[in-house]
């Protein structure tokens, strides 16, 4: 798909998402070459192309930011999209996590750009939900991403910054996302079910509680405690739900927020080996396994999928609302 200014217009911040789900799943393979004696190269070639991705899409923005200001202003304000700006510092934290067992200076720097953003997206997502009047209608799962990104922090910002650094970011992530958890479900239970598109956003009910599992794991030096257990049950919970209401993510028709099925999933795989790291059981062994397998096939699905759409040129074209 040749990306000319009619398509650059309409280039939309949810393709963040893409970097999301590609860098963590070369954290995934980060991880499992270290605990479970995966090959490295795998890892490798997975940041490499997490890297080319996220400066593609970063820059292909950036012009879009230049030379349509009024599209990407649209973008923020919109009930839906507005949440996709944090994808934006996400990508940022993501890629710096990806390379931090490879370039840790590089992986840093990253960070002390993404964690930055990361609150001032935060403030400003959450100033339009508190000045704006929404419907119970326009809320919706992917409302979590500006707080799952706060959650994120501490996994390399316990290296590179204050350990209450990584304390703000954790504790303002984890009470929002409850805040905010109740909210979603009022909606899902009480009024009518999510757009055909929004479906797969379910899955990001899944990330707050395995990121967070991940952070504190790193806060508290590799601790397996009773809160922990709490955030991983959950999202290991989540996940089941999910897969039991398999038959209703079963849709032909592509959407970018398919690519909201993958960074969960590599989120709670990695919190899978996480727990394997710290127990060394079959159990968590063989789940690391299974969730290995799960995330890369459903990846790779999603990816063929979306260059199937840019050969046809569906992405990148003017969205109805």
């Amino acid at each position: 798909m040749e990306l000319n200014k009619r398509s650059l217009e309409h280039f939309p911040v949810q393709l963040f998402a893409v970097i999301m789900g590609v860098s963590g799943l070369a954290i995934v393979f980060a991880k499992a070459y270290h605990l479970i004696d995966l090959p490295y190269w795998i890892y490798g070639l997975l940041l490499f192309i997490d890297t080319l991705l996220f400066l593609g899409i970063f820059i292909a923005y950036m012009f879009k930011w230049l030379l349509y200001p009024e599209a990407i202003k649209k973008e923020f304000y919109h009930p839906i999209k507005s949440s996709f700006m944090a994808a934006i510092s996400i990508s940022f934290l993501l890629v710096s996590i990806a390379y931090y067992d490879f370039a840790p200076t590089l992986s840093i720097l990253l960070w002390y750009i993404g964690a930055p953003l990361q609150l001032a997206f935060t403030l400003i997502v959450m100033r339009y939900w508190i000045h704006n009047e929404f419907k119970v209608v326009h809320s919706n799962p992917a409302w979590f991403i500006p707080i799952v990104g706060n959650v994120l922090v501490p996994v390399v910002g316990v290296e590179a910054a204050p350990v209450w650094v990584s304390l703000f970011f954790f504790a303002l992530g984890m009470f929002f996302w409850m805040v905010l958890f109740t909210i979603m479900m009022y909606r899902i239970v009480f009024h009518h079910p999510l757009a055909k598109k929004l479906v797969p956003t379910l899955f990001i009910l899944i990330a707050p509680p395995a990121v967070g599992f991940v952070s504190y794991f790193r806060i508290t030096n590799g601790s397996i405690d009773m809160f922990s257990m709490f955030l991983y049950f959950i999202a290991l919970f989540t996940l089941l739900l999910l897969l039991f209401m398999v038959r209703m993510f079963d849709t032909k028709q592509f959407f970018i927020s398919w690519w909201a099925y993958t960074f969960p999933l590599a989120a709670i795989t990695i919190a899978t080996l996480l727990m394997h790291m710290a127990l060394r059981t079959t159990v968590t062994y063989m789940g690391s396994v299974i969730l290995i397998l799960l995330t890369t096939s459903v990846i790779g699905f999603v990816t063929v999928k979306t260059i199937q759409e840019c050969r046809a040129e569906k992405i990148c074209i003017e969205e109805e609302e």
